[in-house]
C-alpha cells in the first residue's frame, strides 16, 4: 500500500504497533506501541500534528471503531479496509475457545460493522466482503471499492527449469485452508507410487517470526496428521518464516486448498515467480485462475487427484501454465494496479 502511494506522490505517515525486524524502508513510520492505551494516545497525538485530511484505517483489532470515532471528531475522512474475515465472527486468531472470546468476537464484528457505517469510504480486499456488506445495508455499497491484493512483478518472465522441488503450501495452516486434506492427499500420492519432494510452511505450533500466533489447535491436529502419514523423507514442515520468497522458488506448484481464494497474497506472490497454483474452487477463484491454463483446479475437491495431474505435465505443458500464471498476475494483480485505484478514490 506505501509503495502504490509514493508511486502516486502521496507521502503518508504510518502508525505502526511495533516491526519484527529493523524498519529501513523509506516511509515516515511512528511506532505507537503494543499496549492498547499507548496506541490509542498516539493515534490522537499524530491527527492533532500531521492533520492529515484522512485516514487508512488498516487495523484488525477492537480499537478499529476507536480510530474511526475519533477521526470522525476531528473531521478527518475515513478510508475503511477490509482485510479478512472481520465481518465472519473470525476466530481463526486465537488460540482457544471459550465463552468470554465468543462474547469479544461479536463485539468485534459489531463495533467493525457500525466502523463502516462511520466511514467515508470502505475498501473491500475480498470478494466475500461484498456479500457481507449487502447484508448489512445495501446502500453501504454504494462507497464500497473491491481493491484485491496486489503484489510486485518483475517486468520479465524468468524461465523455470530445474526445480527441485514439486509442492508448496505457504498460508497460516487453518481449517479453512483445509491443509490437512493436503497431507491425506500426499500420504495416498506415496502409497501409490509416486515420488515428489514437499514443503508446507505456516505451522504455528512449529514459529512464527513473522505474525501473531493462532489456530495453534489445528496446527498440531495436522501435524499428528503428518507424523502418521509417515511422509519424513517427502515433507518439510515449518512455521512461519521470514523471506518465504526464497522457499517458493525452489518448488514448481503452489497448493492451497482453502475455502477462499481472491486475492491470498502468497498465491499471487507465488503466481508471480511463476509457481502453477493448486486449488480448490474457493470463493472468488474464477478472477484469478483458469483451470488448464495458468493452474489448476480441484472441481471435484479430489486433491490427490489434482496434484497427480500436476506431476503428469509434459515440461513444456509446465512451463505454458507457469508463464500463463505470471502474466496473470502482472496484468492483473500487480502494483501498478494499486496505484491507479487508490488514485481514483483520492
Amino acid at each position: 500500500m506505501m509503495d502504490s502511494y509514493l508511486n502516486i506522490g502521496v507521502k503518508p505517515k504510518v502508525l505502526l504497533n511495533s516491526c519484527p525486524t529493523k524498519c529501513n524502508e523509506p516511509y515516515d513510520i511512528v511506532f505507537a506501541g503494543k499496549h492498547p492505551f499507548k496506541r490509542m494516545c498516539r493515534f490522537i497525538n499524530t491527527l492533532y500534528t500531521f492533520k492529515p485530511d484522512y485516514i487508512d484505517c488498516y487495523d484488525y483489532s477492537i480499537l478499529s471503531l476507536y480510530y474511526v470515532v475519533i477521526a470522525k471528531l476531528l473531521r478527518v475522512k475515513i478510508r475503511f479496509w477490509l482485510i479478512g474475515g472481520e465481518l465472519k465472527e473470525d476466530k481463526t486468531h486465537f488460540n482457544k475457545s471459550s465463552y468470554f472470546l465468543s462474547i469479544f468476537i461479536k463485539v468485534k464484528t459489531a463495533f467493525t460493522r457500525l466502523s463502516l457505517r462511520l466511514s467515508d469510504l470502505i475498501l473491500a480486499k475480498e470478494l466475500h466482503h461484498l456479500v457481507s456488506i449487502s447484508s448489512i445495508n445495501k446502500k453501504l455499497i454504494n462507497k464500497t471499492i473491491s481493491i484485491y491484493n496486489c503484489v510486485p512483478v518483475k517486468d520479465a518472465y524468468q524461465v523455470r527449469d530445474k526445480i527441485a522441488k514439486d509442492f508448496i503450501y505457504a498460508n497460516a495452516v487453518i481449517e479453512s485452508r483445509n491443509v490437512s486434506t493436503f497431507v491425506e492427499a500426499l500420504s495416498t500420492l506415496k502409497k501409490n507410487g509416486f515420488k515428489f519432494l514437499a514443503s508446507i510452511y505456516g505451522f504455528n505450533s512449529i514459529s512464527n517470526e513473522v505474525y501473531g500466533v493462532r489456530a495453534e489447535g489445528y496446527s498440531n491436529r495436522v501435524l499428528n496428521i503428518l507424523a502418521e502419514a509417515d511422509l519424513d523423507n517427502e515433507v518439510i514442515a515449518d512455521g512461519f518464516i521470514l523471506n518465504i520468497s526464497q522457499e517458493m522458488v525452489k518448488h514448481k506448484f503452489f497448493v492451497l486448498p482453502a475455502d477462499f481464494i481472491l486475492a491470498n497474497y502468497a498465491l499471487l506472490e507465488a503466481m508471480s515467480y511463476g509457481l502453477v497454483p493448486i486449488i480448490f474452487p474457493g470463493n472468488g477463484y474464477e478472477k484469478i485462475i483458469t483451470d488448464g491454463v495458468n493452474g489448476i483446479v480441484a472441481f471435484d475437491f479430489n486433491l490427490q487427484s489434482a496434484l497427480e495431474k500436476a506431476l503428469n505435465l509434459s515440461d513444456s505443458e509446465y512451463e505454458k501454465m507457469s508463464l500463463s500464471a505470471y502474466q496473470k498476475v502482472r496484468s492483473d494483480f500487480s502494483l501498478s494496479e494499486w496505484s491507479s485505484k487508490l488514485l481514483s478514490t483520492l
